[in-house]
């Protein structure tokens, strides 16, 4: 395991209502669907599921933890009726708002917690063809998995990142707050769980490559969010010491802190009508 000199201690775990004020406010920082660069990840990886048999037009879509649209959206235009669902209301407000914009008609949105949704009751139970689940903590165990299943007829695809490669700054600070490295979801672990359900998947991967600055303040904002996606309440002056300390090493224009990043993409899909 490793440890370093200037870990901080958590400042003490964050109950879940916490958490979800801190979605609800996350909402208004995501990018948009359609912003370029988003635009042409999300476009690969639905390209990828297409090449690999998965039939989009015409289909019924289930998004779970669909956040602002990334997938829903692009997916609806692909000609799917798509059903979006996420606990955050915000979240599905900028989602309601974006279709509205671009009159995308077949979104339809869903205001619940996949951890506790009844599925029958909500009349999610088979009402499927597709089942996806991006980049969301909402389905990680074998338990949504299997709930993941029983609203498909046919598909299921789950995308998450895995290896990640930093910056030595970049990586200093986040040992510096005690931050986890790995990411969360993290496409390795659920390789595994369905894997250990014996079932036959289809995997593909791409890398991906990203540079940019922030500001001290912003890394500062950055960084806390990490501690509050991970259930861990932040200490905001120790983050910005921490941050300080470390930022010499990757000094950007005028102040700023510099990143590099380089992680894979990895995409799951598998059928749920076959033995």
């Amino acid at each position: 395991m490793e440890r370093d000199p200037m870990t901080i201690r958590p400042a003490g775990r964050v109950p879940g209502a916490t958490r979800r004020v801190f979605w609800e406010r996350k909402a208004g920082e995501y990018t948009s669907p359609f912003d370029e660069r988003m635009l042409s990840w999300t476009e690969k990886v639905i390209g990828i599921a297409e090449r690999r048999g998965v039939i989009v037009d015409g289909m019924r879509l289930l998004d779970i933890g669909c956040g602002t649209g990334g997938f829903a959206l692009p997916l609806a235009q692909r000609g799917a009726s798509v059903t979006g669902l996420d606990f955050s209301g915000n979240m599905l407000k900028r989602l309601a708002a974006e279709s509205e914009r671009l009159g995308i008609e077949n979104v339809r949105t869903v205001r619940n917690s996949w951890k506790t949704i009844d599925l029958a009751g909500a009349g999610l139970e088979g009402a499927f063809d597709i089942v996806i689940s991006a980049l969301s903590t909402a389905v990680e165990t074998v338990r949504d998995i299997l709930k993941m299943e029983r609203c498909s007829t046919r598909w299921c695809i789950y995308v998450a990142s895995g290896k990640v490669s930093r910056s030595k700054a970049c990586r200093e600070m986040l040992l510096a707050i005690g931050a986890p490295l790995d990411p969360r979801p993290d496409i390795r672990d659920m390789k595994k769980r369905l894997e250990s359900m014996g079932r036959r998947f289809i995997y593909e991967s791409f890398t991906n490559s990203v540079e940019y600055e922030k500001s001290v303040e912003d890394a500062v904002k950055e960084l806390a969010g990490r501690l509050e996606a991970a259930g861990v309440n932040p200490d905001m002056k120790e983050i910005g010491d921490a941050v300080r300390r470390c930022r010499a090493g990757a000094a950007g224009r005028k102040g700023m802190i510099r990143y590099r990043r380089c992680f894979d993409t990895g995409i799951l899909i598998w059928r749920v009508d076959e033995g």
